[in-house]
């Protein structure tokens, strides 16, 4: 070893203070320093000194087993902000998502994050909510960052929905993780646009908002109009697209959207005024184009591009044959061949369609999308009329002989509210490694999905369009007949061994006074073709359990098949070692009172990017939690203040606890990286020996802790093999579970092992 890196180990020695292990918290999960409400979410409101129009902080994740035994990371990223209606926590989530891309690796786009690990810490600077956390610096960290985006409404200070007292406000997050440790993220809380002046009684609404898209760069998209604004000042009278910058938002102003005007004009694009009806928009990212480029389509037929900055455009060459699209148009930001003229391709447009002629929507038209936004090809593919091109590969469901003609079933999640308040469309896509394209949508099998009230009889179908553009179809997931899981027809959820653990459900059988659904939430996309969704659920036992649960349905690329797997689900309980209090998942919404639910999961939920740490896609294996990047999903979490082993929401009646109930945005990242990743640095036995075998990793199940410490120092000086853990390629990840001992120990293996040990890794 040369001097100079003898020397630079012993600086780290002493900045360390010693050989002792690194600490870290875990997630967002805050908690105020007083018990009950008020809490700690931060008001959409504040500037000035105690601003909370941005906040940075850390989020540590928490590991979560799937019912298959696989491992994602999971943790609230993001509150809601503080409510003005009294009596509640925070604002409600309606339509959420994420940006269809990862930045490249790099540096993060915050200086420095607020980080916490004691009960009351937190970032909210309002006094007597928040011990504020530690200033971490991070001018040596790099990552990837993708952009995260919501709409939150509360009724206002008078408490009432639907007058012009109401509040809407738009939040986006900037979300970075290092690639080699997806379990911590560095969030950037952004206010990027709000319907008020200010949160007190007496101001009212000069506007009502419906999410559209992020991009990675913390581009935001959105809609807005001016129902039940009739009391504003500055009311906004027509239809209008907004993009907003919100990485470059200012912190001491209020970005209030009005008729005349916005209050950080600098970083607010008044893209399109009109009085003709619009969808919510979605957004083609400034990595992909050059700059952030806003679509979306009208009630005219037309769709709306920014073709030139700042101003959009009308078209109509997305349509093919005949076809009425129906609902927000869906992007995706992966060109498919015979769309694209190979030129300037950005991706592809997706849309709900029917013909003029028919009285259903059956149809899903597709087009190719240029960087300036204007369309290639179109094509149309409609649900099968034939029986036996509709089943279910896998436990032989077909929805034709449950429910009649496959021509009264019909494409639904575009009906009420979701034109309006999003998000961006119903139907998710990608474009597998072979190069042929996949599509999945929910279906009504009784047929009126373009009516309300919603029907709770469902299923998801997916069509897997190849290279020459033949479509074949199958049904991923559904709830069986009319009777749901009650019928034993209903699609099974498997456990590790494939023994089924219980089925998906109809809405009604989890809540027994409803009387319409869905039943199963849009389907959101990876970038492998596994579909991700919320559904009412029936677990096995002695009696059965009803719930509601974020699936995951696991595509077997030979069969086109789908099995599932229960990630998570009402009930469940984290350990929030940040806020040294458990929380439970207490609420996930698949519908609302008549239709599909804006806050549930959809295909803008899910960043389709995968990590660079994944090199070659195709070659993950069935069910690897590895093809998903990264995917955010609506809940209320109730934090068990008083540690009595209860999650009592105190804002519901004849309730004294002094608990506190939220509503978030889970992130929820692939785990096996994050264990791959300590497994480099993890060499020392459990059981005490001093070395490993040569080339194996040691003690893969118990983290890097001091043991590992000693080990790497009483070896590494000596170059052996034991400290040899970095790539010969230059990547600095070794293959899963195997050590890398043919090019000597370097300086490489060195910052490996400081990068591991010194950022803390999960046990």
């Amino acid at each position: 070893m040369t001097d100079s890196l003898r020397m630079r180990v012993a600086a780290l020695i002493v900045l360390a203070g010693g050989i002792g292990g690194a600490s870290s918290a875990m997630a967002q999960d805050s908690i105020s320093t007083t018990n009950g409400l008020p809490g700690d979410a931060a008001s959409a409101y504040a500037i000035g000194a105690t601003q909370t129009q941005v906040l940075n902080y850390i989020v540590d994740t928490t590991v979560q087993n799937t019912s298959w035994g696989n491992t994602y990371r999971l943790a609230p990223l993001v509150k809601a902000s503080a409510s003005t209606s009294s009596g509640f926590f925070n604002h409600l989530i309606a339509s959420q998502g994420v940006s269809n891309r990862f930045s490249p690796v790099g540096a993060l786009p915050r200086a420095s994050y607020r980080l916490w690990t004691t009960a009351g810490g937190g970032v909210n600077p309002t006094p007597g909510r928040n011990n504020l956390g530690t200033t971490i610096f991070t001018n040596t960290v790099q990552g990837h960052t993708f952009g995260v985006s919501f709409l939150e409404f509360a009724g206002g200070p008078n408490t009432i929905f639907g007058d012009g007292d109401d509040e809407n406000n738009i939040i986006g997050v900037l979300a970075s993780f290092d690639p080699l440790n997806p379990g911590r993220v560095y969030a950037s809380r952004i206010v990027a646009a709000t319907n008020r002046t200010n949160g007190t009684a007496g101001t009212f609404s000069n506007a009502s908002f419906g999410l559209g898209g992020i991009d990675e760069a913390g581009h935001i998209a959105f809609y807005a109009d001016g129902l039940s604004t009739s009391l504003g000042d500055d009311a906004i009278t027509n239809k209008r697209y907004y993009r907003i910058a919100g990485a470059t938002r200012s912190s001491s102003v209020l970005n209030s959207i009005r008729g005349t005007t916005s209050g950080d004009a600098s970083r607010t694009s008044l893209l399109l005024g009109t009085t003709t009806s619009l969808t919510t928009p979605t957004l083609i990212s400034t990595n992909i184009a050059g700059r952030p480029l806003v679509l979306g389509l009208d009630f005219a037929n037309t769709e709306q591009i920014e073709q030139s900055a700042g101003t959009m455009t009308s078209i109509a060459t997305h349509l093919s044959a005949s076809a009425s699209l129906r609902g927000p148009m869906t992007f995706i930001s992966r060109p498919f061949v015979l769309l694209s003229n190979g030129l300037s391709d950005a991706g592809t447009g997706i849309a709900l369609s029917r013909l003029t002629s028919e009285t259903k929507t059956r149809g899903l038209s597709i087009w190719g999308v240029n960087t300036s936004g204007t369309t290639d090809s179109t094509a149309r593919f409609t649900l099968p009329l034939v029986s036996t091109e509709l089943t279910d590969p896998i436990d032989g469901f077909n929805p034709s002989n449950t429910f009649g003609s496959l021509g009264n079933h019909e494409f639904m999640n575009y009906q009420s509210q979701v034109c309006f308040r999003g998000p961006s469309g119903p139907v998710s896509g990608t474009v597998l490694p072979d190069g042929s394209l996949l599509l999945a949508a929910g279906v009504a099998a009784t047929g009126g999905g373009a009516t309300t009230p919603q029907s709770m009889d469902n299923y998801i179908a997916v069509a897997r369009v190849d290279t020459t553009g033949n479509a074949t179809w199958v049904v991923a997931a559904h709830t069986g007949g009319p009777t749901g899981a009650a019928g034993l027809l209903a699609k099974q959820i498997l456990g590790p061994s494939g023994t089924p653990i219980g089925t998906l459900a109809k809405y009604n059988e989890a809540f027994p006074g409803a009387t319409s659904g869905p039943s199963i939430s849009p389907p959101a996309m990876d970038r492998l073709g596994n579909l991700y969704f919320l559904s009412t659920i029936m677990l096995n036992g002695t009696p059965n359990t009803f719930s509601t649960g974020l699936i995951r349905a696991n595509r077997n690329s030979t069969t086109g098949g789908y099995q599932l797997e229960l990630i998570t689900k009402v009930g469940d309980v984290y350990a929030g070692a940040n806020s040294a209090r458990n929380y439970q998942i207490q609420f996930l919404g698949v519908a609302d009172a008549d239709s599909v639910d804006s806050g549930a999961v959809w295909p803008s939920s899910i960043v389709q990017d995968l990590p660079s740490t994944v090199t070659n896609p195709a070659g993950l294996s069935y069910g690897s939690p590895r093809t998903l990047g990264s995917m955010v999903f609506r809940a209320k979490v109730v934090y068990d203040v008083n540690n009595d082993g209860n999650f009592i929401d105190p804002t519901q009646p004849v309730s004294a606890s002094p608990d506190q109930a939220y509503n978030v945005l889970m992130v929820m990242l692939p785990g096996d990286e994050a264990v791959s990743r300590c497994s480099a640095a993890d060499i020392a036995f459990d059981d005490g020996n001093a070395l490993p075998p040569i080339g194996i990793p040691g003690g893969t199940n118990n983290g890097v802790t001091e043991g590992d410490y000693n080990l790497f120092f009483a070896n590494f000086f000596d170059a052996l093999p034991v400290c040899d853990i970095a790539n010969d390629d230059g990547s600095p990840l070794p293959p899963f579970g195997t050590l890398d001992t043919n090019n000597g120990v370097t300086e490489a293996d060195y910052n490996l092992f400081f990068a591991i040990y010194f950022d803390g890794c999960p046990s």
